[in-house]
């Protein structure tokens, strides 16, 4: 029999790291949201905008699989663009209040899914690929974990346990490797764990988790690596 996907596990993460990402948020001030963020072109406001919206986008896609219908997560990314650049320049309150509304949105979404409908395969990106439901989970822990990280706050992926850390590069890397990323093998340091990229190589790279997930997202340059058996690759454009 096969086993059904159970949610509850990255259910919580999402949650955990959502009260996180909300804690940094009361922190700011109208004055910080329209300041940039470490997005190029994007401030605060943008960030946390297209948080709120990615969320209700992941809703939709999760309605569809309830439903066992493809649906799109956007109307279109014309739609999706706009309406992330009307919700940018918000003052800090109404932000809040629309990230905080919406993960209420996603979870009843999630608590909502049949057992079965996890496994519906769902439209994915814009390069007609495909991927089941349940993946949805994984991709709202990736924004909210690393977006988190591009509001250019405090709170930094140190602050990231090893154990998470592994878990954002172990999900973010698949897109990676559809990408072109070179094979290679990542040796994090603070946990025990090997993880081969496109197969792996006898090019090893080593660090911390979080330095390793870092690096493989483009949020900085490596330096804090070690190669061995060849040169550090560059990692593709997210899109």
């Amino acid at each position: 029999m096969t086993q059904q996907f159970d949610p509850a596990p990255c259910s919580a993460e999402i949650a955990a790291a959502t009260a996180r990402l909300l804690e940094t948020v009361q922190t700011l001030t109208d004055d910080d949201v329209v300041a940039p963020s470490l997005l190029p072109g994007w401030s605060r406001g943008h960030v946390l905008s297209h948080l709120a919206r990615n969320a209700d986008g992941l809703v939709n896609l999760l309605a569809g699989a309830s439903e066992g219908v493809a649906k799109s997560a956007y109307p279109s990314p014309e739609a999706r663009a706009a309406d992330i650049e009307a919700g940018a320049p918000r003052p800090v309150k109404e932000q809040l209040a629309d990230i905080e509304a919406t993960h209420e949105r996603f979870v009843a979404t999630v608590d909502a899914v049949p057992p079965a409908a996890w496994d519906f395969m769902l439209p994915w990106g814009s390069a007609g690929r495909i991927q089941p439901a349940h993946g949805v989970l994984d991709a709202r822990l990736r924004e909210v974990a690393i977006h988190h990280l591009d509001l250019a706050t405090a709170y930094t992926a140190a602050d990231w346990t090893p154990a998470f850390a592994l878990r954002i590069l172990r999900s973010a890397l698949p897109a990676f490797e559809i990408r072109g990323l070179p094979s290679c093998t990542l040796c994090p340091t603070d946990v025990d764990a090997v993880v081969p990229a496109n197969g792996g190589s006898t090019v090893e790279i080593t660090g911390t988790a979080h330095a390793l997930a870092t690096w493989l997202l483009g949020r900085d340059k490596g330096h804090a690596l070690t190669v061995t058996g060849g040169e550090l690759p560059a990692p593709p454009a997210w899109g």
